[in-house]
């Protein structure tokens, strides 16, 4: 990377943008924690907290239930622990982890919830970064950076407590140290350990190490550095999946079968799939430019490899991975964004210095990037990306009612709201999609025995579960929003 005397301006300038970007990306954030993703995170980040991972779910003592029902009081976000009548989280510990720590240092309202639009404002700023590293000159570090803040899956995660920008700024970090490594090879124990706490945000984070064996120095100590600015947290990870799942290598998502999702006949459509969407949300420029660095000779044939391998682990992995329908799931793609971008760029930056037309090679280049950031915004607007905070606000308001309007003595029936009911109250909840007829008639003995009632808050679709697997006289009483609420007489 190269500097000078006004190198200054240019980090006070990005640290000012970069903030400013931040501060918009809260002003749209959803602070609010509801489905399983989003909660089982938060509640995840309040066990680790509390330095409980593991607990009894609260109803099984309070309705004097047997351990073996657990399951049906487990929240989305959880499953059933290595101890009878324990839940564990599904999800690794890294991005709660996060959300412990801003939980505590600002407060759990606010802190959390800023986590990811601050990682994004951030990821913007090591991206422009490794881009100088690559040799990139401002301009086309800046236009890379662009690109990446008003993607749209990059965006619309952005704004929600989630683990994808999370991913992506460590993967990000993880590179930078290792391209500053071939300088000072100190920093390599900066790239393991960013890879380590990587790993631990998304285990699928460990196909990185393909992209940095091509950025790191090519010498032994340069990789013994990097192990051993990983090996800690390896250890703390492999500490956790022993304590919550019973095995080294064993994690939540091997305990509800995730791996059943992988299959060679799904790389056909998943390729079109995913080729599609990133042609129709990047245009068909940063895609070809990424593609063509491969011809650069005038690129270093480890710098192509870098950032081309960067976003091809990603990508060829999840063309194996169960297909979806849903421009959400591009969201898998993101901690590899970075690499497509760069070597687009390294491609438009070869292209504008040729020997004919310098001048008008470098305004197409331009024109160009212009054209892919319009036609960003315009699929931001299609899928309404800055919308998430109006939905996701439903969940802690209809908790919040529901917690200062039903009985203290309450069982509430839902499986959506389960884990913003652990979040936000102390109230008694099972889930209906746990449940069978046999099973309900069981804790609805017990719980009235006790002198508690039955309620429920379902989505639509929910509605008509409900007296397949909870049977009984239910009588819809009011509706927060999409949610209904529910009564069982007793």
């Amino acid at each position: 990377m190269r500097s000078d005397r006004t190198a200054p301006r240019w980090v006070a300038l990005a640290l000012l943008l970069a903030a400013a970007y931040g501060v918009f990306l809260s002003r749209y954030a959803a602070f609010a924690v509801g489905g399983s993703d989003s909660s089982g995170y938060a509640n995840t980040a309040r066990r680790l907290a509390a330095g409980t991972l593991l607990q009894r779910p609260r109803c099984l003592d309070r309705l004097g239930l047997s351990d073996a029902l657990a399951p049906v009081f487990t929240p989305l976000g959880f499953l059933p622990g290595p101890r009878p009548g324990t839940t564990a989280p599904l999800y690794p510990i890294g991005f709660p982890a996060h959300f412990a720590i801003a939980g505590e240092l600002t407060g759990w309202d606010v802190g959390p919830f800023l986590v990811s639009p601050v990682a994004a404002a951030t990821c913007l700023i090591l991206l422009y970064l490794v881009g100088r590293e690559l040799a990139l000159t401002r301009l086309w570090s800046v236009a890379a950076t662009l690109i990446l803040a008003v993607f749209p899956p990059f965006l619309f995660q952005a704004v929600q407590p989630m683990s994808d920008v999370v991913a992506t700024f460590w993967c990000l970090a993880a590179v930078l140290g290792a391209l500053k490594a071939r300088r000072h090879p100190i920093w390599a124990v900066a790239a393991g350990a960013s890879l380590g706490v990587g790993v631990l945000v998304r285990p699928i984070n460990a196909l990185m190490v393909v992209p940095l064996f091509f950025a790191l120095p090519f010498s032994a100590s340069a990789w013994l550095l990097a192990a051993l600015g990983g090996l800690p947290l390896a250890a703390a990870g492999a500490a956790v999946n022993v304590y919550c799942y019973g095995g080294i290598l064993k994690t939540g998502y091997g305990k509800t079968g995730h791996q059943a999702y992988l299959a060679v006949s799904n790389f056909g459509p998943r390729f079109l799939y995913y080729g599609a969407w990133i042609v129709k949300t990047l245009s068909p420029v940063v895609p070809l430019g990424a593609v063509t660095a491969c011809a650069l000779r005038r690129i270093p044939a480890r710098d192509r490899a870098l950032a081309l391998s960067w976003f091809g682990v990603y990508f060829l992995f999840y063309c194996f991975y169960e297909p979806y329908r849903s421009f959400i799931f591009l969201r898998f793609l993101l901690p590899g964004v970075p690499g497509l971008l760069l070597a687009a760029a390294l491609t438009a930056q070869e292209w504008t210095i040729g020997k004919k037309w310098p001048r008008l090679r470098g305004a197409a280049a331009i024109v160009a990037t212009l054209l892919v950031l319009g036609l960003e915004v315009r699929g931001n607007r299609e899928v309404v990306v800055l919308g998430v905070a109006e939905g996701e606000s439903i969940y802690p308001r209809v908790s919040r009612w529901a917690s200062r309007m039903l009985p203290a003595k309450s069982v509430v029936v839902t499986t959506y709201a389960s884990g913003a009911l652990e979040y936000y109250t102390d109230l008694c909840y099972t889930r209906w999609d746990s449940l069978q007829p046999e099973t309900f008639a069981r804790i609805r003995e017990a719980a009235e025995a006790r002198g508690y009632r039955f309620f429920a808050l379902l989505y639509p679709d929910e509605e008509t579960e409900l007296s397949k697997h909870a049977p009984g006289n239910w009588r819809r009483t009011g509706a927060l929003r999409q949610i209904g609420i529910w009564q069982l007489d007793p």
